[in-house]
């Protein structure tokens, strides 16, 4: 590491620095001690860093301050803002210390100490009536003006920039920050014992976080808070209740763990929940509460309709709760601890999850799909309005005009719908679904979003925004656009994935139901799906090459190419396997060798990039690729990319550096529903991105606990988006009535009211319009499992399922939406919890009983279970399957031995066909010592 950025030992350094911090060229100084340094002039303290951080950032801004916000009235008079250039400061740097207190003058004074020990930085606040006359105090916030990643420099972005974390609960808030790259240390905020965060608003960037909120979230008159807004009454100056008292620490952490341990060592709560804090109602949920303080009771906001169950302590420290909940909707729990404090956990509850898949499917069909000969946007799945319960079209736009008219037809909102009722149909088939899908292609897609096949230049194109009537014709396309006019607009490369999805769904559902298929066989399908693939990997770059580098983003949806692959090549299409195998290994080494933080999507530092960045690192940690020389030529940077030595451990190695940075955007630490496995406001990428997570635990993590609970959490986070509910209660939580059971939101406003980028200010909630939702709930079906785990601090677990105990053998009945995969991932017999045995299965169509339970024992000896038939037909189901290394099972169908044959795929080596008449059947592994 660099000399000068190292911390010589504990020894003091104080530098003197003079910088030009605005235009009145304040003499600036820096305090360094231990793990702290910051800078601080006359008006306030910045620059916020830890001396030994391996990129020399600073997490907050250097040319802005520590904020802080007071607002006060005396006497009912009117609302006035304590002036932060009223200030005085004294310093004592040996000591650690600068200290600012407000000018004579005013009737309050404040006074900020900042107080270092080289652990710790400590931000003490002090409010004190000055004078004869009592003061009430609406507002006392405090600002941390955090870098945050921006510009297009990778660097800059990843090194140098922070995301923010928040969990505004009370006593028991706190904020955290990490760099974009993932890479420690992190910053941690924790409220001082008595200090408190109720409140939160953002404007112009900049995020205050409340003590009290008493005037500005009072004033806020649009949207909902779930916290009292507060005021503060200081009595005139000498009496009782005339002075408060307010603190906030600052601290950095190494990894995750540490943050926790801080958390504990701060008396405050490191939370862990399973399977989530968005809970199906037919599920219960747990937590443990690792903490220092008192806990005197918890207290359900409908004690009528929650059941609280304390476990006890499993580990010392760790309380353990259960949690059963009949409301449909948010729910608040409150812990009541330390003689009067309070911190809230908030949940959301679900109908169940297969209920919501189901209902998803059945509401796109039923109420957004256009059915009318006469209008260009004939068979599209239109956006919808849950506020005013109507559909948005070219000829009822609402705000989707002018440059957001996409929204209406294509782009990701438009084209993310028809995948997802594909991905359902292939499990839960319903032929009046399926011929809506098949209307959608005939009068939509085919020879219109879609160039035909036998359609010159670039045939299979899907044309790009603003939408395909605008694109086909000349004339209307001069209207908008100056530039490119003499080029096909197909060059968006982002379209292309979805309609690959579409065809690779509706190739399986006329393989496994061809009676349900009118419009095209499986064949025709599969074709399909393969030219329009080609041409995602090949008109973009050929038409835009200095704009759509497709080999160098991460994409939705695309990792569907994996599967398209696998499907041609059993059907014979060798030649067309391989290609499209050699595409996606090209990206793969992109990704792994030649760019350094390589999760860009639309943006330069995109969120969406890392579902597809962990499905590169995967296929590169489970392949073995071969060396190559001048593999590709970039055009826009005028150089080859060549890749001389290339192993499994590099893509491993890139698999944890995307992980961490994927970890920097999603919740992990913060009890509330919309941000647990969530990225920042909660959206589809909370599970699109999940995936990878989930994936890890299953498959490589040695120590899958935590990832298993950060991963189930992402699956079940967006579905508290969705707006269902029953008659009794209205049919939806969020947008009440009839109309809209099913619908559901684009992302969550967690503020109490804010601006959403697609151009609409909203309340606190799900957006009121669909947009992009069904990209998250398509991969949310990827990754529906129940999970058995052996937790250190929960014990025996199952994810997705209810379990029961008794003896030696375990019952579980599986709830996790699919019934179509199981996964344990169990502490070594051998080695307690030093190793990991893995077990996978995925059955490709019918599914685990719903009303039979999965039969095992703790050391997975067994495994027993009822597969349902979904279609009542005969006709032969595989399954899949995955056994820990150096072990072996055997299979039985009501009692006959079934072969397992080798598959060659790394996920699932082994598979069985089982053929099922019309009935369920009983289906049982068994360890075997043969092998």
């Amino acid at each position: 590491m660099n000399a000068r950025r190292s911390v010589l030992g504990a020894a003091f350094v104080l530098l003197l620095l003079v910088t030009v911090a605005d235009s009145s060229q304040v003499a600036q100084h820096t305090i360094q001690k231990g793990d702290i340094r910051f800078a601080y002039d006359d008006r306030g303290v910045s620059a916020l860093a830890h001396p030994n951080d391996p990129y020399g950032a600073a997490v907050t801004i250097p040319e802005r301050y520590l904020g802080l916000t007071v607002r006060y009235s005396v006497g009912g008079g009117e609302w006035k803002d304590l002036d932060v250039q009223h200030f005085r400061s004294d310093a004592s740097p040996q000591a650690g210390v600068v200290r600012y207190t407000t000018l004579p003058g005013t009737p309050l004074k404040v006074v900020q100490t900042f107080k270092t020990d080289g652990k710790a930085l400590d931000w003490n606040i002090d409010v004190h009536a000055v004078g004869n006359s009592a003061v009430r105090v609406g507002d006392v916030a405090i600002e941390v003006p955090v870098k945050r990643p921006s510009g297009e420099e990778p660097k800059e972005i990843f090194e140098r920039g922070f995301l923010g974390h928040q969990f505004i609960s009370g006593d028991g808030s706190f904020l955290y920050f990490v760099r974009a790259s993932g890479a420690p240390p992190f910053l941690i905020v924790t409220p001082h014992p008595g200090t408190r965060l109720e409140y939160f608003d953002t404007a112009q960037r900049r995020t205050r976080y409340y003590i009290h909120s008493g005037l500005s979230g009072g004033n806020e008159q649009r949207g909902t808070w779930r916290q009292a807004h507060t005021f503060l009454e200081l009595r005139p100056s000498g009496a009782k209740n005339s002075t408060a008292h307010y603190g906030f620490r600052f601290r950095w952490a190494k990894s995750y763990d540490e943050l926790r341990e801080i958390l504990y060592d701060e008396g405050l709560f490191d939370i862990r929940a399973m399977p989530g804090m968005s809970i199906p109602e037919d599920l219960s949920a747990r937590i443990s509460l690792h903490t220092k303080a008192r806990i005197e009771s918890i207290e359900a906001e409908f004690p009528q309709q929650t059941k609280i169950t304390s476990l006890g302590e499993r580990l010392p420290g760790h309380h353990l709760y259960e949690f059963s909940f009949k409301r449909l909707g948010e729910n608040k729990l409150t812990i009541h601890h330390d003689g009067g404090r309070k911190t809230y956990l908030e949940y959301f509850v679900t109908e169940p999850i297969e209920t919501l898949i189901k209902k998803r499917s059945a509401f796109l069909i039923g109420r957004q799909q256009i059915r009318d000969g006469s209008k260009w946007w004939n068979g599209v799945f239109a956006p919808y309005d849950m506020k005013n319960k109507v559909l948005r079209t070219p000829e009822d736009p609402d705000i989707f005009k002018g440059r957001m008219s996409y929204v209406l037809t294509c782009d990701d909102p438009g084209l993310s719908k028809a995948p997802y009722i594909a991905a359902k149909n292939v499990a839960y088939p319903d032929q009046g679904e399926i011929e809506a899908l098949e209307y959608y292609l005939e009068h939509f897609v085919w020879g219109k979003l879609q160039r035909t096949g036998e359609e010159t230049p670039y045939p299979y194109g899907v044309y790009g925004t603003p939408d395909w009537y605008t694109n086909r014709d000349p004339e209307r396309r001069a209207k908008i656009s100056k530039t490119n006019l003499d080029k096909v607009h197909v060059w968006r490369s982002y379209d292309y994935p979805h309609i690959v999805m579409l065809y690779y769904h509706m190739y399986e559902i006329a393989k496994k139901y061809p009676h349900m298929s009118k419009y095209l066989d499986a064949a025709g399908y599969l074709q399909r799906a393969y030219q329009t693939a080609r041409a995602f990997y090949t008109y973009p770059y050929e038409l835009m090459p200095d704009y759509y580098e497709t080999s160098k983003w991460g994409l939705y949806n695309e990792l569907i190419v994996l599967k398209l692959a696998a499907a041609l090549e059993r059907e014979g299409f060798s030649g067309q396997a391989s290609w499209l195998g050699s595409e996606w290994e090209k990206k793969v080494k992109y990704f792994v060798y030649d760019d350094p933080y390589p999760f860009r999507s639309e943006y330069a530092f995109d969120r969406t990039a890392f579902e597809s960045s962990y499905a590169l690192a995967k296929y590169g940690a489970t392949h073995d690729m071969k060396a190559d020389k001048n593999l590709w030529w970039d055009i826009k940077l005028k150089k080859w990319y060549s890749h001389p030595v290339v192993s499994t451990q590099d893509s491993r190695a890139f698999m944890d550096r995307q992980l961490a940075s994927g970890l920097s955007v999603r919740g992990w630490l913060e009890a509330s529903y919309y941000q647990l496995g969530a990225d920042p406001g909660l959206s589809y990428m909370a599970a699109m991105g999940g995936w990878g997570i989930l994936d890890y635990a299953l498959n490589f993590s040695p120590q899958p606990n935590d990832w298993v609970q950060l991963g189930y959490a992402s699956y079940l986070s967006s579905w508290s988006l969705m707006n269902t509910g029953r008659s009794d209660t209205n049919y939806g939580f969020w947008f009440p009535g009839k109309e809209n059971d099913g619908a559901a939101g684009w992302q969550f406003m967690s503020a109490k009211h804010g601006n959403a980028w697609m151009g609409a200010d909203v309340p606190r909630g799900p957006w009121h319009y669909d947009g992009e939702i069904d990209l998250g709930f398509a991969g949310a079906l990827r990754m529906a499992s129940t999970v058995l785990t052996h937790d250190p601090v929960f014990g025996w677990t199952a994810y997705g399922a209810e379990l029961s105990e008794k003896g030696e053998t375990f019952t579980i009945m599986p709830r996790d939406g699919l019934r179509q995969r199981f996964a344990a991932v169990l502490p070594d017999a051998k080695l307690p919890f030093a190793g990991v045995r893995r077990f996978k299965l995925e059955v490709d169509r019918d599914g685990f009983s719903a009303t039979q339970p999965m039969i095992t024992d703790r050391k997975f000896d067994k495994l027993l279970f009822t597969l349902d038939n979904r279609t009542q037909d005969a006709h032969s189901t595989l399954i899949r399957v995955s056994f820990p290394p150096g072990e072996h099972y055997e299979l039985t169908q009501d009692g006959q031995k079934v072969s397992l044959k080798a598959t060659g795929d790394w996920d699932y080596p082994w598979e069985a066909e089982v053929k099922m008449g019309t009935g369920a059947s009983e289906i049982n592994f068994f360890r075997s010592t043969q092998q």
